[in-house]
């Protein structure tokens, strides 16, 4: 009679019989849980409430990792299915760079031992259950998100998604570290972080105060779907990091169109305290940047125009206008003054920022004299 007991990721393995016991272990420095950390090219920007000045996760966060199991340099497929391994795992982002130990998931997983180990493929989006991100599916590529913009800025995610890390088993993970159970993700922007400031022209007179009264976002599209798709390295196809695209498509305006208070120094103008303008641009709070679906603008006499609609105050001598335009995103120049198009459209990871400079055309006089009539000539004569 034989009893098997097979322990976690074949830690020991022990066989029992009544006539003899015999014990083999496999070495302990075979099992090896699974960290993570990772790595932004480019500084991120906004997660819920948090904002993040550098290029790491926002501490206490979250992010997804989904995971296949694969037999050796086999995720080849551009639509490998439903993560087998992890579906996912939530990790807990402890701002651990290298050793991913402190970025806490559970269930704990362990890296595949043996000979000829099974390998595990990993990608992961940021941040978890953030505001307007819909967990992916897995018919398309190695992902595909639905995405809504929120309807204030400051609600906003800064919504990323990771390189795949393919094809790995321990020891040829995050090479070049000593680190050698922790996958290394590279979180990427997958919107577009927009921001506006308002200054007044230099050349307004000192009398005259210009204060922002409004200022709105019209025609956005706030909807869209990503796609996460991957491309392996032909040669060697083996434990070689492959490439990773996203795309969007389907933008589209909200059913219910949202239009997006821009606030100004962290304040909305249109709350009654009006904002009085400098020459020196404004300031843009942390929460009042827009993080958007990409786009592309459309031009002011096409179909649902991209527009930001201000309304301002000339005060002089306590004489007060009011006045409103709109503003199309695709008519804006490259300088101050200047009549060049930018031609500026919202892709992902771009960082666009808007300057509105408000000076009010001055009035000048001049004038003419009318010239005299014809003469005319009377006369008298005195004896």
């Amino acid at each position: 009679m034989k009893k098997f007991m097979i322990l976690a990721a074949a830690a020991a393995m022990v066989f029992a019989s009544c006539a003899k016991t015999e014990i083999t272990s496999v070495n302990k420095e075979n099992v090896h849980s699974i960290g993570f950390a990772s790595y932004s090219p480019r500084t991120l920007s906004k997660a819920g409430d948090t904002y993040i000045s550098g290029n790491a996760l926002v501490t206490g966060k979250q992010f997804a990792v989904y995971a296949w199991k694969t037999a050796n340099g086999s995720f080849l497929a551009a639509a490998p299915g439903t993560p087998n391994f992890m579906n996912p795992a939530t990790v807990t982002w402890q701002n651990d760079t290298e050793s991913g130990q402190n970025n806490t998931y559970s269930p704990l997983r362990y890296w595949p031992a043996g000979d000829e180990p099974e390998n595990l493929s990993f990608v992961a989006y940021y941040p978890y259950g953030g505001a307007g991100i819909t967990a992916p599916t897995f018919t398309s590529g190695v992902g595909t998100y639905a995405f809504a913009a929120q309807n204030a800025s400051a609600n906003m995610v800064d919504f990323c998604v990771a390189d795949v890390v393919n094809d790995q088993v321990y020891g040829n993970t995050n090479a070049g570290s000593s680190y050698k159970n922790t996958v290394k993700f590279t979180f990427k922007h997958q919107l577009a972080k927009i921001q506006f400031k308002f200054k007044k022209a230099s050349d307004v007179d000192a009398n005259t105060t210009i204060k922002l009264v409004d200022a709105k976002l019209n025609n956005i599209q706030t909807e869209g779907n990503l796609t996460a798709t991957y491309t392996p390295q032909t040669s060697p196809a083996v434990n070689v990091i492959g490439t990773t695209t996203t795309t969007w498509s389907d933008q589209a305006i909200a059913g219910t169109p949202i239009v997006y208070d821009v606030f100004v120094n962290g304040s909305n103008p249109e709350s009654g305290s009006e904002i009085a303008l400098t020459t020196t641009a404004s300031t843009v709070a942390n929460g009042d940047i827009f993080l958007m679906v990409p786009q592309t603008m459309i031009a002011k006499d096409g179909t649902n125009p991209q527009y930001i609609e201000v309304t301002w105050q000339v005060i002089t001598d306590g004489v007060t206008t009011t006045n409103t335009k709109k503003l199309y995103l695709d008519e804006c120049v490259t300088a101050e003054g200047g009549d060049t198009q930018a031609n500026i459209d919202w892709a992902k990871n771009n960082f666009v920022t808007y300057t509105i400079t408000i000076g009010p055309k001055p009035i000048w006089f001049t004038g003419t004299v009318t010239q005299w009539d014809s003469e005319k000539t009377g006369w008298y004569d005195i004896n």
